[in-house]
């Protein structure tokens, strides 16, 4: 297996270049300006590495702050257009909020942006590991 990994304080990236697979574990509970660095991070290895498949392990993060949120859709958006990204997978503990916070951004950039990447949101690492096998 070709892989390859990096740590960072509050991230940990590990790349699976064989099955294309990005997966980025939040280590911690993040600021405002953590949460951008990480996700500026993920952005850039997802575009470097040509990733077709994200896991993202997002289980230590509390609610993201609604100026955040409003970022991330405006990074994301164009990222999920043009990359080679296929399915996101989010593990994410059972808060409601957290949930439900994501999926609206991702029915905005939908709108937006036009994508057709698919994204599920998970409780269990190996569930999402399995959908992001299916074919």
């Amino acid at each position: 297996m070709d892989m390859s990994s990096e740590v960072h304080d509050f991230l940990l990236l590990t790349l699976d270049k064989e099955e294309q697979l990005l997966r980025s574990t939040w280590l911690r509970n993040v600021t405002s300006d953590e949460y951008r660095e990480g996700v500026t991070l993920m952005k850039n290895y997802i575009l470097h590495h040509k990733v077709s498949f994200w896991l993202t392990d997002s289980r230590l993060l509390d609610t993201i702050l609604f100026a955040d949120q409003q970022w991330l859709k405006r990074e994301i958006g164009p990222l999920l257009k043009s990359s080679s990204l296929q399915r996101i997978a989010r593990v994410l503990t059972e808060d409601v909020f957290n949930y439900i916070w994501l999926e609206n951004i991702i029915q905005q950039i939908r709108e937006e942006y036009e994508i057709t990447v698919e994204l599920a949101q998970f409780s269990s690492l190996e569930a999402a590991f399995d959908w992001l096998r299916m074919e």
